[in-house]
């Protein structure tokens, strides 16, 4: 969601409508009833999808190389640049103050990018799913559902609860 009704979306068609089996970027501007195509259409299904202000983070599989790949979008997912992920990830949040600022979430742990994911560099804490509201603190909800909270940018975390089973 990025913004009133407005949603970014990706995967895979439900074989209703003739549409290739990778979706690229869609947006719906009304809640989700409808889609358009934004980019990347039959190129690319993005497994891990963040968006703040215009730039976009997706991460997910090119169509052609079956490979994993993470790209940034400076101009709402129209171009595409190609960055090096630390490793296979499974969640992202973007700093809503900075937009440069993301926290990666892989499958062996949590990495901080200064730079719009030119580089990155490992922070404490195992993988989780990654929660950065506007104004708030950062979050992340490990795989045995312990949430634990961040006020400086994943540098260190403090546990603050339990959501009682594995997130989804």
């Amino acid at each position: 969601v990025v913004g009133p009704d407005r949603f970014l979306g990706s995967g895979h068609p439900d074989g209703r409508e003739k549409l290739p089996p990778f979706l690229g970027l869609i947006e719906s501007r009304d809640a989700g009833r409808t889609w358009k195509p934004i980019s990347l259409l039959g190129k690319r299904d993005f497994h891990v999808l963040e968006a703040t202000g215009r730039r976009v983070y997706g991460f997910g599989s090119d169509f052609d190389t079956k490979q994993a790949g993470l790209l940034v979008s400076d101009d709402g997912g129209r171009g595409w640049d190609e960055r090096t992920p630390p490793e296979a990830l499974v969640s992202l949040a973007v700093d809503p103050e900075d937009p440069d600022r993301v926290v990666a979430s892989g499958e062996q742990g949590l990495y901080l990018s200064s730079d719009a994911g030119r580089g990155w560099r490992p922070l404490d804490g195992g993988p989780a799913l990654l929660a950065w509201p506007a104004g708030g603190p950062l979050f992340a909800v490990a795989f045995d559902g312990s949430v634990a909270r961040s006020g400086d940018v994943g540098r260190s975390w403090r546990q603050v609860g339990q959501i009682g089973g594995e997130p989804a």
